[in-house]
């Protein structure tokens, strides 16, 4: 199986997110209770950077039109956004961040 490196987990304290690019793709990934989250990092309403928007507990507001998501498996809690994000399973491998590249969506 390949696995794609998003970044070392030490770029990500806890209550932190950052946006990764790989395989001509943008995750966002999250640092929430020390458990790494890994989702689009746009939001599927307009597009807007996630990156730039808050996360309270397990809730992930987009920047533009606060939409919210829930981290965990990036479903849609509030509008206008109606289509959830794409979750990526991740895991940590000495120090570093990945995900299964055969669950990236084209």
């Amino acid at each position: 199986m390949e696995y794609l490196r998003l970044c070392a987990a030490s770029e990500l304290p806890p209550g932190e997110m950052n946006q990764c690019d790989a395989k001509g793709k943008e995750f966002l990934v999250l640092n929430v209770d020390n458990r790494f989250y890994c989702l689009d990092a746009r939001c599927t309403h307009a597009g807007a950077p996630l990156v730039e928007g808050t996360v309270k507990g397990l809730v992930l507001t987009c920047p533009w039109h606060y939409s919210r998501f829930r981290v965990s498996d990036g479903t849609v809690i509030n509008g206008p956004a109606h289509d959830p994000l794409h979750s990526y399973n991740v895991m940590l491998k000495d120090g570093q961040l990945f995900i299964e590249a055969e669950a990236v969506q084209p």
